[in-house]
């Protein structure tokens, strides 16, 4: 995989190198995720991703998860709803959510194990152009409009147990990425297109222009 950018180069120029790669989405590996997520690494140390919500075709809530790096999320289009969950402290569980908690390692999900767990929740609403960072072990779910689009700063990979947290008798929503179809990536694509910020004339000259390295 070629670099798409620099990584010292991808948040002053996130707007257009993101306009760039959603104009000609069909030249590169999406992949998708059944919470709605059309995603795209930008670079081979994994640290830099690019995330395209489609929030419609999650049947039930957004999972409450953590993940297995810390990461900083800059929305570039759209507005989204981060949701912070901390289990409720002893003594007031009462006002706290009963979810059924699984846990288990990364490339084993039919070997979770599952009990329960009553979580506060905290929520945060954030629009183009704001951010906000999650460590590894923090609980969170998201919620956005559709076709908002994010650019993702994930740290060093951490060899650990995963949680995910679900409403009791909820389906089991795979963490597990699968390569796009053409019909998904026209479909999501366009739809941030519908949002994105109008281009600057600036901008108007091209992602290779911009970045110097935009494309596969």
């Amino acid at each position: 995989m070629h670099h798409l950018v620099e990584p010292v180069l991808v948040e002053p120029v996130a707007p257009v190198l993101v306009r760039n790669i959603l104009e000609h989405p069909g030249d590169f590996p999406w992949r998708m995720q059944a919470i709605g997520l059309l995603g795209l690494r930008l670079d081979d140390r994994r640290e830099y991703r690019l995330h395209v919500w489609d929030p419609e075709s999650l049947v039930d809530d957004p999972p409450v998860h953590d993940h297995p790096y810390d990461f900083t999320s800059l929305v570039i289009a759209g507005a989204l709803v981060n949701t912070r969950y901390e289990e409720a402290p002893k003594g007031i569980e009462q006002k706290g959510m009963e979810y059924a908690r699984h846990r288990y390692r990364p490339g084993d999900e039919p070997g979770r194990r599952t009990d329960t767990v009553r979580l506060v929740a905290r929520a945060a609403t954030l629009s183009a152009g704001e951010r906000y960072s999650q460590s590894a072990r923090e609980l969170h779910s998201s919620g956005q409009v559709p076709g908002t689009v994010t650019l993702i700063r994930c740290g060093p990979f951490e060899d650990r147990e995963l949680t995910v947290c679900l409403a009791p008798g909820a389906p089991w929503v795979t963490g597990e990425s699968r390569p796009a179809t053409a019909a998904e990536v026209r479909r999501i694509t366009g739809a941030a297109l519908d949002i994105f910020p109008a281009r600057g004339p600036e901008s108007s000259h091209g992602g290779n222009a911009a970045t110097g390295s935009v494309g596969p």
